[in-house]
């Protein structure tokens, strides 16, 4: 077996090599055999590479400073053997859902690095999440902050949490993926003129304005007349 010459090895897994007889291999496992003994399609995850760029986020961050977390977002995909992957390379978990918070707790990721995003919110998911301890609950309507103020206030906590801003930015990207402009189905628009805080939660904010395709940052800068 070899792992030189690999076509495309810029985007494929590091164990990513070619059998004698010119099939792709992933950590020595010949893929064709992957197809044949699981069926098509087939995700296949490649430990080292996942641990690899964990590490190099973190790596990379925290070189700059130290006190810099990096969160893994589970909309990807998350299954229990990655969520343990995440959790043993030090990484934050953002979760979605009461399912992917139910793998989370399947395999004891440490409730103080996950962060509960997501824009529909059940009642019952913001207990459950509470319950468990997690870090931080992204709110991101006023709904959700009367929810969780609830809550919070039966558990007689003070959850920590962070309040999702549409800060009026648009990346001009494609407008099905654009998330900070005022009129979009994310956060709370920075326009409002009193923004309430949660009683029962300790709060900051959170920010999203993804410029897909772009490979420079001003239109930040622009859209809020920083340059």
């Amino acid at each position: 077996m070899t792992t030189t010459e690999v076509p495309l090895s810029q985007i494929l897994p590091l164990t990513a090599g070619v059998s004698p007889e010119g099939h792709l291999t992933l950590a020595g496992c010949d893929a064709v055999d992957l197809a044949r003994d699981f069926g098509t399609p087939l995700y296949v995850f490649d430990e080292e590479t996942l641990r690899g760029q964990c590490r190099a986020f973190l790596d990379a961050f925290r070189s700059r400073y130290p006190e810099t977390s990096v969160a893994y977002a589970a909309k990807a995909y998350l299954g229990r053997a990655i969520a343990a992957i995440i959790a043993q390379e030090g990484m934050d978990l953002d979760v979605v859902s009461g399912g992917e918070l139910a793998i989370a707790m399947s395999v004891n990721f440490p409730p103080e690095r996950i962060h509960f995003h997501g824009n529909n919110k059940s009642e019952e998911e913001l207990r459950e999440a509470l319950d468990y301890g997690i870090g931080r609950v992204i709110i991101d309507n006023f709904h959700e902050m009367r929810l969780l103020n609830g809550i919070a206030q039966n558990k007689r906590i003070r959850q920590k949490a962070l309040i999702r801003l549409s800060p009026g930015i648009d990346p001009h990207t494609h407008q099905k993926t654009t998330t900070g402009t005022l009129d979009n189905k994310f956060g709370i628009p920075m326009l409002v003129p009193s923004l309430p805080s949660p009683a029962h939660a300790r709060t900051g904010v959170h920010t999203d304005a993804r410029p897909y395709g772009r490979p420079d940052g001003r239109p930040y800068g622009r859209e809020r007349g920083w340059g």
